[in-house]
């Protein structure tokens, strides 16, 4: 029987730092959406953004909630605009939203080798706290479509790890047992308690953590080149 490894993206495979706090992102973002007939200033484009992202968490009903962006962005454009927007205009401003609040983003050194060594190896596919209005093209931009079976993304869910739900998911649609199957993610308290709780190995990346909510990882490393043989050591 085949194994499978699931990796988390950003923190993980993926180096980035956003800030959403930034005013100029919104002043951008207000001046283009004049551009579609869309009249907000800088200060209630932000006040909106954070007031309905919070709202749909508030009424999601789920333990660990999560929201999709592209939802909030078509009511702002049907708020403050002049009726129904098409897809591709809700997109592009969501996307634009998203490179104006990046501040640094690429891969981690040495994610590609070992991502092609390793899916010639194992089942590989992703599961991720993740916006996939943003994700999907992002995963593309950087090459990383070609390693994954395929992606199980929060936003598409309506709930975040450590939904044990998501590594199911993921682990069900591969055919892969919890027992042949590892997570991969920088994150303890998501990653290393939902993987755990779902049956799973799990290795964590540039953490520390030895011990949370009495689980233990199977694994760490702080560099790719680590990680086959951290994977050699757990089988």
């Amino acid at each position: 029987m085949r194994k499978a490894l699931l990796f988390d993206l950003y923190g993980t495979l993926i180096d980035i730092k956003t800030d959403e706090g930034d005013m100029r992102v919104y002043e951008t973002l207000a001046r283009y959406l004049a551009y579609h007939s869309v009249v907000v200033s800088a200060e209630e484009l932000k006040r909106a953004y954070g007031g309905e992202a919070e709202e749909k968490l508030r009424r999601s009903g789920e333990a660990s909630p999560d929201i999709d962006v592209y939802e909030v962005f078509s009511m702002l454009l049907r708020r403050f605009g002049s009726g129904e927007y098409p897809e591709c205009v809700v997109r592009d401003t969501a996307l634009l939203f998203r490179s104006l609040t990046i501040r640094h983003f690429g891969l981690f050194e040495g994610v590609h080798e070992v991502l092609a060594r390793l899916a010639g190896k194992y089942a590989v596919a992703l599961v991720s706290d993740a916006q996939w209005t943003f994700t999907e093209p992002e995963i593309a931009m950087l090459g990383l479509d070609r390693y994954f079976a395929f992606t199980v993304l929060s936003s598409r869910f309506g709930f975040r790890k450590p939904d044990t739900r998501l590594f199911t998911f993921a682990m069900e649609r591969l055919g892969v047992p919890p027992d042949r199957s590892v997570y991969i993610g920088d994150n303890p308290a998501r990653d290393m308690v939902g993987a755990k709780r779902a049956g799973m190995a799990c290795v964590l990346f540039r953490s520390d953590c030895t011990s949370l909510n009495g689980f233990s990882p199977d694994g760490r490393f702080r560099h790719y080149a680590e990680l086959e043989e951290v994977l050699r050591g757990i089988e």
